[in-house]
């Protein structure tokens, strides 16, 4: 999806579209959409994670995707992350200064998707080796480690 696609859906959950055309390009969306790329760049490293396209970073560096600079460009997150968690966020943020009550309900809304998102990745389960051995010095462990047991 497009920076456009999730700005169309935030005006229309923010019910500011042309309410003849549905048109989201108009005069009184024109500021909504010259701070929407920026909004939308504060926002990618909160979701990035939660999205099926994240790929942990290489040599101890954060992964992070691209900035974008215009309603044209293309998000690199999943479907999901595009039209169910980054149109809450954005309509939250571009409503700050106008409407406080609304943007608070946007960005809870945004919160809470993006929780569930987090929880329906998938997961695994993966062995951790045991570097501290036993606890009894003799089998390599920790020095007084076998005394871990309060009484």
């Amino acid at each position: 999806m497009t920076v456009q696609d999730v700005f169309d859906i935030a005006i229309r959950l923010m019910d500011s579209q042309n309410e003849s055309t549905g048109s989201t390009n108009t005069t009184d969306t024109r500021e909504y959409a010259l701070r929407t790329p920026s909004l939308i760049n504060s926002l990618l490293d909160q979701v990035y994670q939660a999205s099926d396209t994240y790929t942990p970073g290489t040599n101890g560096l954060r992964s992070t995707l691209f900035s974008v600079s215009a309603l044209e460009d293309y998000l690199d997150l999943d479907d999901a992350i595009c039209r169910n968690v980054l149109p809450f966020g954005l309509a939250g943020l571009l409503l700050t200064e106008e409407n406080p009550t609304l943007a608070n309900f946007f960005w809870q809304t945004f919160l809470e998707n993006l929780r569930q998102a987090k929880s329906s990745l998938p997961s695994s389960i993966e062995s951790v080796e045991d570097v501290y051995g036993t606890g009894c010095p003799m089998d390599g462990g920790l020095e007084y480690g076998w005394f871990s047991r309060w009484g």
